[in-house]
């Protein structure tokens, strides 16, 4: 059985940048989901829970938590997701 071959004879290179941007976007879903569990662990220390452990003050911080963390995924700096996309990366280099 063949695989059939595009008219222009040209390779497929947006099936290549497609796969790209995935790995991108998973990396940076990855490193979201490390920083929301990290603080968490953070604010796992219990510290001030007597004053405001209601379960509303509960879930907002987990909402504030899931915020900080998509907003700090994928910029420079942290650097998880780009040794995620650098693994990956079918040429090592992301």
């Amino acid at each position: 059985m063949t695989l059939p071959i595009p008219a222009t004879g040209a390779p497929a290179a947006p099936a290549v940048s497609d796969s790209r941007a995935e790995l991108r976007r998973t990396a940076a879903g990855f490193e979201e989901m490390f920083l929301v569990f990290m603080l968490r662990a953070g604010r796992a220390s219990g510290v001030g829970d007597s004053l405001t452990g209601s379960t509303a003050v509960s879930s907002t911080r987990d909402m504030l938590d899931a915020q900080l963390a998509r907003n700090a995924a994928g910029r420079p700096g942290l650097g998880i997701a780009e040794a995620v996309v650098r693994q990956f990366s079918p040429d090592g280099r992301g």
